[in-house]
């Protein structure tokens, strides 16, 4: 049969990943499947989407004919296990509770060791999924450990962690560990180009921003994308008027309608294209292209020392969310200086550092 018709099959669904998925099939073909899996990676890569390919691919009720494992996506085994209803497999994830943060409780884990006590009804193991695992509570790890300490023959689990630090090492130290990065960006490109229909510009910027992450890429709204580009050139317009008191109404509704880590995140990306502009690049890192002659014009009015000055405030701003400091006021000094540098001759910047005029050696966070 064509190695094309292998295509269809369900791994192949798998954006990037080819290593991971690589030695899972390994397994598979040399029966040397581990009891315990911790899968980690950065959020919305695949992690959980492999893990599901995974379980399937050894619950699959059909044969594939194609000379490396893998399932057919379309038998009553696979359909159940997507739709977690399979009596095989369970799937748990952080649940809301009186926390403000989602957490794996220990109720959940008691639910694993019912789970597994019992042979398979239908296939050769009992498959446990656990998303996102450094949510478990310290009680809800101590239980895991003991069934992944003794765990039965016929039972599988797979843990997905983007934060393995916050695991216990010994929730590490007894499950077989698979790396996952993001996929290469050409590759989220050529998906979103492809699948999403977007322009080959919006794919390299969302695809950038993204860092990668098709997760988050492909839930990215073009409208709202394009609509906070306008706001941070809106921020720029701003902050070259000589007003004083709009760049301090600016502030005050960035900082009241968008989260601060994202105001943050977009600050980062916008003064860093300046920064690769000022050095005499003709194109963007991430900012779309059409946006190319503002950012050019306004790299002419700022020398790269200004740039990197305006970085550092974005870097103290940053620090500042940290210690949950007042976001605000660190807008306002990064509006200020860059309103400053604006209106300021820039003729000797290139041979001095420069600092504001207000930014003493005492940083206003401290």
């Amino acid at each position: 049969m064509p190695d094309t018709q292998a295509t269809d099959m369900p791994f192949t669904d798998i954006i990037g990943h080819t290593t991971p998925i690589h030695w899972l099939q390994r397994a598979i073909t040399t029966h040397q499947i581990g009891h315990a899996y911790l899968f980690v990676g950065d959020p919305a890569i695949g992690k959980r989407s492999t893990a599901i390919r995974f379980i399937q691919a050894l619950s699959c009720e059909q044969t594939v004919p194609y000379g490396v494992p893998d399932s057919c996506g379309t038998c009553r085994a696979c359909r159940h296990i997507l739709a977690e209803i399979h009596p095989d497999y369970l799937c748990i994830r952080p649940e809301h509770g009186q926390s403000a943060t989602p957490q794996i409780k220990i109720e959940q884990i008691r639910e694993i060791e019912h789970h597994v006590i019992y042979r398979p009804l239908s296939g050769a193991r009992k498959a446990c999924l656990i998303d996102d695992a450094d949510r478990m509570t310290s009680s809800a790890a101590n239980a895991l450990l003991k069934t992944l300490e003794e765990p039965p023959d016929h039972s599988l689990f797979v843990l997905v962690t983007s934060r393995p630090t916050a695991l216990p090492a010994t929730i590490h130290s007894r499950c077989f560990r698979i790396n996952f990065s993001p996929p290469p960006r050409h590759t989220v490109e050529r998906y979103l180009i492809d699948h999403r229909h977007f322009s080959r510009d919006d794919a390299r910027c969302i695809s950038l921003l993204t860092g990668s992450r098709l997760g988050e890429a492909v839930q990215v709204d073009l409208h709202d994308l394009r609509t906070k580009v306008e706001s941070f050139f809106a921020f720029l317009t701003t902050s070259a008027s000589p007003s004083i008191p709009a760049i301090l109404d600016q502030a005050e509704h960035l900082a009241r309608s968008y989260h601060a880590q994202e105001i943050i995140q977009w600050l980062w990306h916008g003064f860093r294209d300046l920064l690769i502009l000022s050095t005499g690049a003709k194109s963007v890192a991430v900012l779309p292209q059409a946006w190319l002659p503002q950012l050019d014009r306004l790299a002419q009015c700022l020398s790269t020392d200004r740039i990197l000055v305006l970085l550092d405030l974005v870097h103290e701003l940053e620090q500042g969310l940290q210690r949950n400091t007042n976001i605000q006021l660190g807008l306002e000094r990064l509006f200020l200086a860059l309103h400053e540098m604006l209106h300021e001759p820039a003729s000797d910047s290139r041979t001095s550092t420069y600092v504001p005029s207000f930014i003493t050696s005492e940083s206003a966070y401290d």
